[in-house]
């Protein structure tokens, strides 16, 4: 049996024969098998509604915290499906995206730039104006988020909607560094050492085994690395040593988060994400593993062009299935983003991304351009920071490198610009055919914006 259908046959009738793993999980199940908007819904008769709002997972602490960067689904959506966003719609982007076939017909702004509720509040607050808009369309519905919240799934009740998640206790349980860590351990998977300390009803008891805790591990190493548990986009991280704790453990005591992982800071090679996708017809699918990229201990993007040895790629994958099926068996709904770090000590799962994660876009776009997010080329998303601008003056800055819908393998897909006119921020997914390509427009992209290096 040839092993790409054999990869399918397992995956997709869930069968669980750990000593088959290795030959038959491969990154290439998702292109034998289903496109990511099939996974989630593949009835022509439904409509998938997007109401991807990055606030509603645990902590989050963005660059702007009313900004939940929800017109990302603008590109994801296929021209049946809904999306729906908390501001305004950015008409240049839109008619980009539609002039090249792409994106949904029907798009629903609230028109609350800077709103401090969450978009299912606003869906619920509204709702009889979105179900109005929705009743339009004649067709059920599949509510899908950026974070499986409670609050999310009964936005999806409100409107009537399929929700294309689970429960939040199912997803806290994975997106909780702590719990998460508990997991692989209990699955066989090697993790960092390091000590987990939760929170006391006494700050001051905390605070003296907060301390204790930290100095027992300088004796060993020279710097830690403490994570909040719940903490996301890099909030609640810190990197402590003998001459900085004293003005760490301040901020860590006046943090929302009630637990710790103390663990010691070491020395990473390189630093994986692998993602994956439990489909509503219980299908688990490979996205792909991509290298990601760091400015000091700040994520600034992703790149994928085989950059790893079959054995890495190998241990990763296994280590992930696992964790994946686990996600499945107990419920989980959705991509799924587990990071690693490779070190001389080994490969250790770190977090896991149990949402959305920033570059999951990546692999949507390149699934509707070319029917495949398993691109048979190399691309890189980049976070970059420019001056303020709009999307049009955006596009005149990057010329002939942008998307312009034809067969060209080289080019630049701006996807993340909801505080581009204010802050300067946007992501931008470069696709190449080969790495020699993706340096070269990488550089021409730069160049073009002005930028002398990744910020």
């Amino acid at each position: 049996m040839d092993s790409a259908v054999a990869s399918k046959m397992l995956i997709g009738n869930h069968t669980h024969q750990e000593d088959e793993l290795n030959s038959r999980v491969n990154s290439n199940a998702i292109a034998k098998s289903s496109g990511i908007l099939d996974l989630i819904s593949s009835n022509s008769d439904q409509v998938r509604v997007f109401a991807f709002d990055i606030r509603s997972q645990p902590h989050f602490k963005g660059k702007n915290t009313l900004e939940p960067w929800a017109s990302r689904a603008l590109a994801v959506a296929g021209s049946e499906d809904v999306v729906m966003i908390p501001g305004n719609l950015d008409a240049e982007y839109y008619d980009w995206l539609r002039n090249l076939g792409l994106g949904p017909e029907k798009v629903f702004a609230f028109n609350r730039e800077n709103e401090p509720a969450l978009l299912s509040e606003l869906i619920m607050q509204k709702a009889d104006e979105v179900r109005a808009f929705l009743a339009s369309i004649g067709k059920p519905l599949v509510f899908v988020p950026y974070y499986s919240a409670d609050v999310d799934k009964e936005a999806a009740s409100t409107i009537d909607a399929v929700f294309f998640g689970c429960d939040q206790s199912i997803t806290l349980k994975y997106f909780d560094k702590s719990t998460f860590k508990d997991l692989c351990q209990s699955l066989g998977i090697p993790t960092v050492p390091g000590t987990i300390l939760s929170k006391s009803s006494d700050s001051e008891d905390f605070e003296t085994e907060l301390r204790q805790e930290i100095l027992g591990w300088l004796k060993e190493y020279e710097t830690l690395l403490i994570r909040g548990a719940q903490g996301s986009v890099g909030s609640s991280l810190y990197q402590v040593n003998s001459s900085n704790l004293e003005t760490h453990i301040p901020k860590m005591l006046a943090s929302t988060e009630s637990c710790f992982l103390i663990e010691p800071f070491l020395k990473v090679i390189t630093s994986p994400n692998d993602q994956w996708m439990i489909g509503s017809n219980g299908e688990i699918a490979h996205l792909g593993i991509t290298c990601q990229l760091f400015n000091g201990l700040k994520h600034i993007g992703n790149v994928k062009g085989k950059p790893y040895s079959s054995r890495i790629e190998g241990l990763i994958r296994d280590y992930s299935f696992k964790i994946a099926q686990q996600m499945r068996d107990d419920g989980y709904l959705g991509i799924l983003g587990i990071d690693y770090i490779v070190t001389d000590q080994g490969i250790f799962p770190i977090e896991n991304n149990a949402r959305l994660n920033g570059s999951s876009f990546a692999f949507f776009i390149l699934d509707k351009l070319f029917g495949s997010s398993d691109y048979d080329g190399c691309w890189k998303v980049l976070r970059l920071k420019i001056e303020p601008c709009s999307f049009s003056t955006l596009r005149e800055k990057i010329g002939s490198l942008i998307y312009q819908g034809n067969s060209t393998q080289n080019f630049v897909f701006p996807y993340e610009f909801d505080t581009l006119q204010t802050q300067g921020d946007v992501t931008l997914l470069i696709v190449a055919e080969d790495l020699h390509h993706l340096e070269y427009v990488e550089k021409e992209l730069l160049s073009k914006l002005e930028i002398a290096a990744l910020n």
